[in-house]
């Protein structure tokens, strides 16, 4: 008798301890700060990840990667997301991101958005390629190394991503701008170039940079929400929103938002 309740409180407790990861209760800070950085999520959306047991930091890593990636959020990426939450970091190269963050912040890229094809999450072995009226693109997985390329003769535009095992190469050029990002996985040592040909405006980075894990690029995104937050204020604690005007959408400072494509709409249904 005592072994037969011992058990069934045994199992009771699993069950219990199931549903209390299952759901996650994000507070208003954490809500607000995914708000106001990344455009198109709402506390619908928020709240919606938050219930399929995903905390701040998961939901952090994951708009990380589909605001860089140009790639939407939808519901088999959402669903397969959560039951590999903890592999998420994982899966940098099915967005075509580098495994780090720079030194001192998170990597950003500055090319235009566009639509573009994927290998599926976590596949092994994958090969596609598109054709459309003055170029192709060209998806191939094998094991751990990524290659992705695209070319539109049309447009100008010319994209690459190689990754393996022991590095990451990302070039983009089109009529307006060449940007590049190499890192070698040994020593997370990385080196960014961007110029603006029309402007002339040119940055580059050096540095070792951190591993892209949802509790490094939690810290970064609060650190960019205080920020924005200062920046929102002006010297005379008026409500400043003068940066909403500003037409400079290649700046890198902590008034530009992180785009992102999410519909998780027809998750409530």
């Amino acid at each position: 008798m005592n072994k037969k309740f011992l058990l069934l409180t045994l199992v009771i407790i699993m069950i219990f301890s199931s549903f209390t990861t299952a759901a996650v209760e994000l507070d208003d800070f954490d809500k607000n700060l995914f708000v106001k950085i990344f455009k198109d999520v709402n506390s619908d959306d928020l709240e919606y990840m938050a219930r399929l047991g995903l905390d701040s930091k998961d939901i952090s890593l994951i708009l990380y990667y589909y605001s860089n990636s140009d790639k939407r959020l939808d519901r088999d990426d959402l669903d397969y997301l959560v039951r590999n939450r903890e592999r998420i970091s994982e899966f940098h190269r099915y967005y075509g991101m580098p495994q780090i963050i720079f030194d001192d912040e998170l990597v950003r890229f500055r090319h235009p958005r566009r639509e573009r094809h994927f290998a599926p999450l976590d596949t092994k072995k994958y090969d596609r390629k598109f054709e459309f009226r003055g170029g192709t693109e060209i998806i191939k997985v094998r094991g751990n190394n990524y290659d992705y390329k695209y070319n539109n003769k049309r447009t100008g535009v010319e994209e690459r991503i190689e990754i393996k095992n022991q590095k990451y190469e990302y070039y983009y050029k089109d009529r307006n701008m060449v940007e590049m990002l190499d890192v070698h996985h040994a020593n997370n040592k990385y080196s960014y170039y961007y110029k603006n040909f029309n402007t002339g405006r040119t940055i580059r980075k050096e540095g070792r940079g951190r591993k892209a894990n949802k509790y490094n690029v939690y810290e970064e995104l609060k650190e960019k929400y205080r920020d924005m937050e200062d920046d929102d204020w002006d010297g005379d604690d008026d409500w400043d929103d003068d940066d909403k005007y500003d037409d400079d959408h290649d700046d890198d400072n902590v008034s530009v938002k992180l785009d992102i494509e999410i519909d998780l709409s027809d998750l409530f249904n």
